[in-house]
């Protein structure tokens, strides 16, 4: 999508900034150099995509119709994925908490689940004995190895200590991962598939991310030596270029705020070309020929699929800043205020070619609205005017909240068609949760309501104050929400009530 400009100005002519753009043709060639790749192997593979990533339902449909499986880690993500299309068998239930009907659902349809907790070891086998049949399972397994590295050792002491806490599986070679696995073993009505491992996001680092799967495989061997497994699934994560992450700790802290100028490590680039075949050939030597190699990339097929197109609303010229404030903010770009570096170009014009440092903020009443402190952009860049944030693919949606603003629509973009496949959020949606207006009695529980005579000149009750009543309005959506409206004859409120929310 980079560099169509054109197309996305013309797109903002037609819908309300900020929103995201979904470029088919680059999801469908991400799909298509994973699978590229895959096809080069020499045993069988399998792709589950990861649906908490970006659970569009126009993206799950047209993956699901490529073939693809889906991995989820809930149980309204499971239902998507199968009203999507996707074959149950190709589904896999991740994730450190699943319901007993969630567990049920997935046992139902014939979906593998991977336990991440020892009391789901329990409520499977009852679930299958009552059901009759035997269910797969996997495992799901920590490498204790840390995948992301730096210049600055305090933030490597605490990927260490991060790799060794995980709550995610059980630590490969651990007494605690032997036990679960005997439980599993004592389990009648379950057979042990499956090893999986999820390290981490955004990896990068080619040789550490080998690295902590050599661990997993080994194990792995020994259970396939044990249990004869089908598969090994090592996760996603896998990071991509048109984002950055933050890679430092307290001493860069530190060093910054004793006036030095950290200069930030070069990011390395995580090709899929090269670490899926050394992960086959880590199987191969393993002993794990056969078994099905799987993966679960999000981020690495949505990532650059989606652009955020966003409006400069305000422009403040400080004694120490430059802002340009934008109307799309940490609600529908959650990765706001984290620290991660998305490109930003300006759109909708030519520019001057004299540019200069801003800071650039969402619209949020919230400190933490930033999306980047220092950038490089257009010193006649004024309100008005267009940016595009790239690489929103990945948590834009499912991560967005109403906080303050409502969350932004999604234009699908295919070929030369255009269509809104997740619209603008508004206001009323915001309360469409909320109970229905309930009959407001101005009096307080316990006092009948009295009459008075009114105050001279203000038509209320002497010693009261009038306030706006509630009445309830019906969405669109069929939803009530409370609407205020000029006070009726005889609408008061004692004296000292609130008259309105509290800020």
């Amino acid at each position: 999508m980079s560099g169509d400009h054109e197309r996305l100005t013309s797109l903002a002519e037609r819908h309300s900034t900020p929103f995201h753009v979904l470029d088919c043709a680059r999801l469908d060639e991400a799909a298509d150099r994973l699978d590229g790749v895959l096809a080069t192997m020499g045993r069988p593979t399998r792709v589950y995509y990861s649906v908490k990533t970006n659970y569009l339902p126009f993206i799950l449909r047209r993956l699901a119709a490529r073939g693809m499986g889906a991995d989820v880690v809930s149980g309204y993500e499971l239902d998507a994925a199968l009203a999507a299309g996707f074959d149950p068998a190709d589904i896999v239930f991740n994730g450190p908490v699943k319901t007993e009907e969630e567990l049920a659902t997935a046992v139902r349809h014939g979906v593998r689940v991977h336990i991440d907790g020892e009391q789901e070891i329990e409520a499977l086998e009852r679930l299958a004995a009552r059901a009759g049949h035997e269910v797969e399972v996997g495992i799901r397994i920590s490498s204790g190895v840390p995948v992301s590295t730096s210049s600055d050792p305090s933030y490597r002491a605490q990927a260490a200590t991060a790799a060794l806490r995980s709550r995610f599986g059980w630590p490969a070679g651990s007494a605690e991962l032997a036990r679960i696995v005997g439980a599993i073993a004592d389990s009648p009505h379950l057979r042990l598939t499956a090893v999986h491992a999820h390290l981490s996001s955004q990896i990068v680092h080619e040789d550490l991310l080998l690295r902590a799967l050599e661990r997993v495989v080994h194990e792995a061997a020994g259970l396939h030596r044990r249990f004869g497994l089908d598969e090994v699934n090592i996760g996603g994560g896998f990071g991509v270029p048109g984002i950055r992450r933050p890679r430092t700790g307290p001493l860069t802290a530190l060093w910054t705020l004793q006036g030095g100028t950290p200069v930030p490590d070069e990011e390395p680039f995580l090709d899929i070309a090269r670490v899926l075949p050394a992960v086959d050939r880590l199987l191969e030597r393993s002993g794990l020929r056969g078994v099905r190699l799987a993966c679960e990339p999000g981020r690495w097929l949505v990532s650059d699929a989606m652009s955020m197109v966003t409006r400069v609303m305000s422009r403040k010229e400080l004694p120490d800043a430059r802002w340009l404030i934008l109307d799309g903010g940490n609600n529908v770009a959650p990765w706001a205020g984290t620290g991660e570096v998305h490109r930003m170009e300006p759109i909708g014009r030519t520019y001057s070619s004299r540019h200069s440092t801003w800071s650039v903020s969402g619209p949020l009443c919230y400190e933490n609205d930033i999306h980047a402190t220092a950038v490089d952009l257009p010193d006649d860049i004024g309100v008005g005017d267009l940016l595009c944030l790239r690489d929103t693919g990945a948590y834009s949606l499912g991560r967005s909240n109403n906080f303050i603003r409502t969350r932004a629509a999604v234009v699908a973009v295919d070929g030369e068609s255009e269509t809104v496949v997740w619209r603008a959020e508004s206001g009323a949606d915001v309360f469409l949760l909320a109970d229905p207006a309930p009959d407001l009695d101005p009096a307080p529980a316990g006092r009948a309501a009295t009459a008075a005579a009114p105050a001279a000149g203000t038509g209320a009750p002497a010693g009261e104050t009038r306030v706006a009543a509630a009445t309830t309005a019906v969405t669109p959506g069929g939803a009530s929400s409370l609407m205020a409206t000029p006070a009726a004859a005889g609408a008061v409120a004692p004296e000292g009530t609130p008259h309105g929310p509290a800020r």
